[in-house]
């Protein structure tokens, strides 16, 4: 019976929206518009008879009138306003939950009342600077003033206007329309930024709680401290571990990135036989997910005793990486016009200059975009490294430490694993170290990235 009610409450929601949205905009066909022929159009049947009864003030024909009330815009209403609907309740079911939870549970309580805060706080700051706006005050200081509560509107109401604005357009800063937007925006970005610094904080807070057995269930701890770093560096082979995750990254990054380049360049800007063909095949083969291959490249690796030497990785990453990131190049080369290579072959460059002179430089941004995507990649990875990491090289001896060769990611994942090396808290140290190198490359290379990220979106 509950889901009868639900069903039977919103196709009653969805058919007084479809009933506004067609009566108000037969309305505006009509020329009246404002508050109180919005009310009117909410009222079922009365509205659409009340505006066809009334006089007719802008010039239109019957026939658009009639169009509004179609077949065909009316489905399309009806499956815009569906839509919007369950979206909306998606949203305001579990919220509603929320607040009535938060009745009786204090925490919650307290967390509403902090984002409640939080949120006219950003309200208050958003209205200050678009009123300060207006009046022709922008920069930093309307966003300082406008921290302040309260005082940045006395603070801006009595300052001279640097430009001609009228009452009415300064009155249209506090429209209740112009707020709700401004809240909604708000609370959504401070509900992602609640759901992405929250886990950062209580990493940061695990990586100095020096908790070996269990994980910790607060965000920060009581008494800080630097134990599960000293057990990483001293305890441990976090030192080698992240050596070799670094060299497989460098040398997947400068090989792979000059190999597939390389490649691109040439199915972009020359024609032959089989050229179609084989990047049909490359794109098939990147429909392939690489744990598929696992044991051919076990097989490939014990033949070839590479097994438990972690640079050799670096192979396998490449040759997984050249199906897209190829296609991502060359899309990105077909773009630049082929007239810049038969002016430069007019005036005597060869291929290699046309390429390392011309076509490079123009491709900074998808090469940085390729070039740090896969610097990431053996960061991140488990699969691979756990599967073929876990054998003694060849030759090695019997009091061998198997655990030099690992990677991070296997290194880590043990904290966490095995019952009988489980150290939360040098795992989320750990961690925090991995980020390091990432988060240097892309403060360095952001523009490029930005850039790259579009071209590949767009081009191709």
């Amino acid at each position: 019976m509950t889901l009868l009610y639900l069903a039977l409450a919103y196709f009653f929601l969805l058919a007084i929206l479809v009933n506004y949205g067609t009566v108000y905009d037969y309305a505006i066909k009509k020329g009246y518009e404002g508050f109180k022929y919005r009310l009117i159009a909410l009222v079922p049947v009365f509205g659409y008879i009340y505006f066809h009864d009334k006089e007719t003030l802008l010039i239109v024909s019957d026939r658009e009138l009639r169009h509004l009330v179609s077949f065909e815009i009316l489905g399309k209403r009806i499956a815009l306003y569906a839509g919007l609907l369950i979206i909306a309740l998606l949203i305001l079911v579990p919220v509603s939950f929320l607040l009535i939870t938060s009745i009786t549970n204090n925490l919650l309580k307290v967390m509403f009342i902090i984002y409640a805060i939080i949120i006219s706080f950003m309200l208050h700051q958003g209205l200050v600077v678009d009123y300060a706006s207006k009046k022709g005050y922008e920069g930093i200081k309307p966003g300082l003033v406008g921290l302040i509560p309260v005082y940045g509107f006395f603070y801006y109401n009595y300052q001279p206007k640097r430009r001609n604005v009228s009452k009415q357009a300064l009155r249209e800063v506090f429209k209740f329309s112009s707020i709700l937007q401004k809240i909604f925006v708000y609370a959504q970005i401070t509900l992602v930024a609640v759901i992405v610094i929250v886990p950062v904080i209580y990493i940061f807070g695990m990586a100095f709680s020096n908790l070996r057995t269990d994980i910790p269930n607060q965000i920060w701890p009581d008494a800080p401290s630097w134990e599960a770093f000293r057990f990483l560096f001293d305890e441990t082979n976090f030192t080698r571990w992240y050596w070799n995750t670094l060299k497989i990254a460098l040398i997947n990054m400068t090989v792979g990135t000059v190999l597939i380049t390389g490649a691109a360049y040439v199915f972009a800007r020359f024609s032959f036989k089989g050229k179609k063909a084989g990047l049909l095949t490359i794109l098939v083969l990147q429909a392939f997910p690489s744990f598929m291959g696992l044991i051919a490249m076990y097989v490939l690796f014990w033949k070839f005793g590479l097994l438990g030497e972690p640079t050799y990785l670096s192979i396998l990453y490449i040759g997984g990486s050249i199906p897209g990131n190829l296609w991502l190049i060359k899309g990105f080369l077909s773009q630049i016009p082929k007239d810049l290579d038969e002016s430069a072959m007019i005036d005597g460059a060869s291929k290699f200059q046309i390429f390392t002179r011309i076509i490079l430089p123009l491709s900074v941004p998808i090469l940085t975009f390729v070039a740090v995507s896969m610097f990431m990649g053996p960061w991140m990875d488990y699969l691979l490294p756990g599967y073929l990491l876990r054998f003694k090289p060849a030759g090695a001896p019997a009091d061998y430490d198997i655990t030099q060769q690992w990677t991070l990611a296997v290194g880590l994942f043990k904290f966490i694993n095995d019952i009988n090396y489980q150290h939360y808290s040098a795992f989320a140290a750990g961690a925090l170290m991995v980020g390091i190198p990432i988060t240097i490359l892309y403060m360095l290379f952001q523009r490029y990235l930005i850039e790259g990220i579009m071209a590949g979106a767009t081009k191709g």
